[in-house]
């Protein structure tokens, strides 16, 4: 009667495929949207002086420059801004070298580990019932993805908002002149991560709930059963 028993309860139920195919939905959410989402959002504040080095290049004054940036769009935001800052610059070779730049690598790689965990969670969600596995990978791409939050808000954006990184020691700018006109060109006031982030943080928390959810109500069907 026991081994009978315990074959039942290894049977797959209809909420087991219930939690299983919500489990996969919204894991497989995070990756079009962390791709195609704004992932960073930046506004400079210009400086009078900005505006008259614009004036003499016969160009209109800006107050203000903002600009959202998304995965997708990265590589053509970068083609945008390369002829302005030249082509010897941190955003090249030099990106991994420059100690400035050591936040961001931190946060890179969390992210990437979390959005691994991600992929890992679906495969667990498509071929097994381990509901307590997937509870601790969410968790652990949780915690992956607000350390990855506070490598880069604390100390990479918190830093350049302040004015303790300057636009010419972010770029690294081996040219004297562009390195002066990017001091003078203003002040960066906003600098953080946007919805692209966010959506891997809150369906890996979506995932994490439900899970420990279901482990709740089946620790307290098992209890019952047992009763």
């Amino acid at each position: 009667i026991m081994s009978k028993t315990k074959k039942i309860k290894q049977k797959t139920t209809g909420f087991d495929i219930f939690y299983r195919v919500i489990t996969v939905i919204m894991t497989v959410a995070m990756y079009p949207l962390f791709y195609y989402k704004n992932l960073l959002y930046f506004q400079i504040d210009h400086t009078s002086i900005s505006n008259l080095i614009n004036t003499f290049a016969n160009k209109s004054e800006l107050q203000i420059t903002f600009d959202y940036i998304s995965l997708a769009g990265l590589p053509k935001w970068l083609e945008t801004i390369k002829p302005y800052i030249g082509e010897d610059t941190a955003i090249g070779a030099d990106f991994f070298s420059n100690s400035l730049y050591r936040p961001v690598i931190v946060a890179i790689v969390l992210i990437a580990v979390a959005l691994i965990l991600g992929l890992v969670i679906i495969g667990f969600a498509l071929f097994s019932n381990k509901v307590k596995v997937i509870a601790a990978l969410s968790g652990s791409g949780l915690a992956c993805t607000i350390a990855s939050y506070i490598s880069f808000t604390q100390f990479f954006a918190k830093p350049l908002i302040n004015g303790e990184i300057t636009l010419s020691q972010l770029f690294d700018v081996q040219n004297t002149i562009v390195n002066m006109v990017l001091n003078l060109a203003g002040d960066v006031t906003v600098f953080r991560l946007e919805g692209a982030f966010f959506s891997v943080l809150f369906l890996l928390l979506a995932v994490f709930i439900w899970s420990i959810a279901v482990v709740i109500v089946n620790k307290s069907e098992e209890k019952e059963n047992e009763k």
